[in-house]
């Protein structure tokens, strides 16, 4: 399922700008939700989280890593609500229509019903794609060890 919808990227004192940006969701990833931004550089990026964040995160403050998501007491008419991305050393905060972040919620418990996700899982397909997965280096991880925080 595809969804689009407008966030406004928040840019401190100057006036938003509007993003556009794809809500999706898939019955083979059924506790995940993602954003697909389109770039100019890489052509396209993917935030996933959980799909109960998003719900915690439309009634009351959620997350505590790279994403951070919060209702807002708005003046303008509908309510917002914030999404933080964070990835080291930067961080982008989005305002989205709390209506149409509902709305997609309610779509995606058409297709999958929360505390039913076990059901969705491909467990072949999960190992699949840790076996394609390429092999991580033992030198290089050990290399890193070595040479410490940088």
């Amino acid at each position: 399922m595809r969804v689009p919808v407008v966030l406004e990227l928040v840019r401190g004192h100057r006036p938003p700008v509007p993003a556009q940006v794809e809500l999706r969701y898939a019955g083979v990833d059924p506790y995940a939700v993602a954003l697909a931004f389109q770039t100019v550089d890489t052509g396209e990026v993917v935030w996933r989280f959980s799909r109960a964040l998003l719900a915690q995160g439309l009634i009351e403050a959620a997350g505590e890593g790279d994403v951070r998501l919060r209702p807002l007491d708005t003046p303008t008419p509908g309510r917002e609500v914030e999404i933080e991305l964070r990835w080291p050393g930067e961080r982008a905060v989005f305002r989205a229509p709390e209506a149409a972040l509902r709305d997609y919620l309610a779509r995606t418990r058409d297709h999958v019903a929360f505390g039913a996700e076990h059901e969705w899982l491909d467990l072949d397909h999960a190992v699949a794609m840790l076996l394609l997965a390429p092999p991580r280096s033992r030198v290089r991880d050990r290399e890193r060890l070595e040479r410490g925080p940088r």
